[in-house]
C-alpha cells in the first residue's frame, strides 16, 4: 500500500511537471512566448553580461498597439552569430505576446534563416529583395513562419544593412498591431 502511495505521487509529481515544460518551438533564448513575463530587474550593474535573465526597469516602454516593451539581458552561454544586443519583449496583461531579437543585418541573415529553417522547417512565405537607399550589393532576405497560435518573422535588414530582426509573435499581438495601424 505504502509503495503505491508512492507511485501515486511520483505519477501526480511527474505529470505537473510535465504539462508546465516549456514549449521548445515558442521558446528564445529562454523565453517562452504565451507565458506570465516573471523575468526580474535587473540588480545595479548587471546588465548585457548577465548570467541570468533580468530586465531594465527604467527603460519600459508603452506602445501604440497597448502593450509594454521590456529591454531584457540575457545569458549567452554560447556564440550565436547572428544576435545582437537584448531582447524586446513585449507584454500585455503580464503575459508575453511578442519576442524581438535584433541581428547583425545582411551579415547574420544568412545564418539567422538556417537556424530558423532547422527550428521551423521551411518558410510559409520567403521574399529576397535589394533594399534601396541601403547601398548595399547584397540583397535582403524576408521570411515568415505561420504557425499555431503564432508567427515568426525574420526581416533581414530593417533601418540599415547592419541590422535586422527576428520576432515570435502571438497571433493576439498581431491583431493589437493591425487594430492600432488601421486607427491611424
Amino acid at each position: 500500500m505504502k509503495t503505491l502511495r508512492h507511485l501515486l505521487i511520483l505519477t501526480l509529481l511527474l505529470l505537473c511537471a510535465v504539462t508546465h515544460a516549456a514549449d521548445p518551438a515558442k521558446t528564445i533564448f529562454g523565453i517562452e512566448l504565451g507565458t506570465r513575463f516573471l523575468i526580474p530587474p535587473c540588480a545595479r550593474g548587471q546588465d548585457t553580461m548577465t548570467s541570468s535573465h533580468c530586465h531594465n526597469e527604467t527603460q519600459i516602454v508603452k506602445t501604440p498597439w497597448g502593450t509594454e516593451e521590456h529591454r531584457v539581458f540575457y545569458p549567452r552561454p554560447e556564440v550565436v552569430p547572428w544576435a545582437r544586443g537584448e531582447l524586446l519583449v513585449e507584454t500585455a496583461g503580464g503575459y508575453i505576446v511578442a519576442i524581438h531579437v535584433n541581428t547583425w543585418g545582411i551579415q547574420g541573415q544568412g545564418s539567422a534563416l538556417d537556424a530558423l529553417t532547422k527550428k521551423y522547417g521551411e518558410p510559409t512565405r520567403m521574399r529576397v529583395e535589394k533594399i534601396a537607399g541601403q547601398r548595399s550589393r547584397y540583397p535582403s532576405k524576408f521570411a515568415e513562419w505561420d504557425l499555431k497560435g503564432y508567427t515568426v518573422k525574420l526581416d533581414g535588414t530593417t533601418t540599415t544593412i547592419d541590422w535586422g530582426r527576428i520576432t515570435l509573435a502571438t497571433d493576439r499581438y498581431r491583431k493589437m498591431v493591425a487594430d492600432a495601424a488601421a486607427k491611424r
